[in-house]
């Protein structure tokens, strides 16, 4: 029974932080939907520094199939940057080894017996 309990105020302490953060992101003017599209503008400035025209044209293309993971591509291309590890707008061969790198595909080894 205790153990509910516990359980129980773990999950009321979790929501009461997560209103505490609504509350105080709307004090300070910060809607979560202005913060997203923020995101995507200062996303949409740098790409072209990061990406040649045929590595954008391809993630348009995995934009408008797969949004969430053309975000995830984004935001880990623009660290890159950031850091400095990207000089130079990258080419569409470059582009599909990093995407490479961060899709994990599954090793199939069939052996037949």
């Amino acid at each position: 029974m205790s153990l509910s309990l516990e359980e129980i105020k773990k999950r009321r302490m979790e929501e009461l932080v997560q209103q505490q953060n609504q509350a105080q992101n709307f004090a300070t003017g910060q809607d979560p939907y202005a913060q997203q599209s923020q995101l995507e503008a200062e996303l949409k400035a740098v790409m072209p520094n990061i990406l040649g025209p045929d590595a954008m044209e391809r993630l348009s293309m995995i934009r408008s199939t797969k949004p969430d993971f053309a975000m995830q591509v984004q935001v880990y291309l623009v660290s890159i940057y950031r850091q400095g590890g990207i000089r130079q707008p990258l080419d569409d061969i470059a582009f599909k080894q990093i995407l490479d790198g961060i899709v994990k595909r599954p090793d199939w080894n069939i052996r037949r017996k």
